[in-house]
């Protein structure tokens, strides 16, 4: 039975129709048709969902989504569901409080953004939708990070992605992240100490966490083309990306240093001001980091600050 029977009910039962005939003629159609629409065997044309929304003192955008949902397959109904509930949100919403009309603005922007599987953020909202995508995993996360210090403390990424992360693992999420470390940044004791605090707090949040050097995983072909599949998409010249439950991908497009603090001398952080996430089946299949993890020749799994050195050790001397 259609959900549209149970307006025509209500037109019946508002102006006392008691039979199709008396229905069809408030509708302004033959009464085999009424009789058909109001047993749920079909579903009105258009102009006489129209008619029954002013009948009925309501909105016909109402109407003619109901309709469209009657006439939809079992798999498309949730999304015209979807489309109901932003159409009454956007009839309804307040004037007041101004963050109210603001927010129904933003979720029709994504919403008008859907049809394209690619959902693009910036700024502050950026960094909150890789929060709550991590809130959503299921199963499984792999990510590589190449600007891996906005993991530090202090920085964009700390504490709020790292406990969204921390509270995935505990709903026994496995979540593998690749660090990408420079020959430049190796150099320096300072990022060498800020690199083993940040792959000692991913440790101890339970994830699995990997590092290689950029300058070994150049020699891979396999990275080379994921890296070039990656810029092809826009992504940033430091790929950071993410892929949860191997069917959403996030990943960077820029990034940028903002002052934080008007006490004394601001704090410059880095953060993600522009993040694209794509569902897109071919994408998540050329851009999936899930590969670079089987890459033990030049993939390590963090097992501990000595163990760690002991490779950068390696590695400085092979580069030397």
């Amino acid at each position: 039975m259609t959900e549209i029977a149970s307006y025509l009910e209500a037109v019946k039962e508002r102006y006392g129709l008691s039979s199709d005939y008396a229905l069809a003629e408030k509708l302004g159609i033959a009464q085999p048709e009424a009789n058909l629409m109001r047993r749920g065997l079909k579903v009105p044309k258009p102009e006489v969902c129209i008619t029954i929304a002013k009948l009925l003192d309501k909105n016909p955008v109402e109407l003619l989504l109901v309709a469209q949902k009657d006439k939809a397959p079992a798999a498309a109904k949730e999304y015209w569901n979807l489309a109901l509930t932003a159409v009454d949100v956007m009839l309804h919403v307040p004037k007041t409080p101004r963050y109210l009309p603001k927010k129904v603005e933003a979720i029709g922007r994504e919403l008008r953004q859907l049809e394209s599987q690619t959902l693009v953020y910036e700024g502050a909202a950026a960094n909150a939708e890789a929060v709550r995508l991590m809130e959503t995993a299921e199963r499984s996360v792999d990510a590589i990070m190449e600007r891996w210090n906005i993991w530090k403390k202090g920085e964009a990424l700390y504490p709020s992605y790292l406990l969204a992360n921390q509270a995935a693992v505990r709903r026994n999420v496995t979540i593998r992240r690749l660090l990408i470390l420079t020959k430049d940044q190796m150099q320096r004791a300072s990022l060498v100490a800020d690199a083993i605090a940040v792959m000692d707090d991913q440790h101890r949040a339970g994830i699995k966490i990997y590092y290689a050097f950029r300058e070994e995983l150049d020699r891979s072909p396999m990275f080379q083309r994921l890296e070039e599949d990656y810029r092809k998409q826009g992504a940033a010249q430091d790929i950071n990306a993410a892929l949860f439950d191997g069917e959403i991908l996030i990943f960077s497009q820029t990034y940028g240093q903002v002052p934080l603090g008007m006490v004394g001398k601001p704090t410059p952080i880095t953060m993600i001001s522009k993040l694209q996430i794509t569902w897109k089946p071919d994408l998540i299949r050329d851009l999936d980091p899930a590969p670079l993890f089987d890459m033990t020749r030049y993939v390590f799994e963090y097992q501990g600050a000595k163990a760690f050195k002991a490779q950068l050790a390696r590695f400085k001397k092979a580069v030397a």
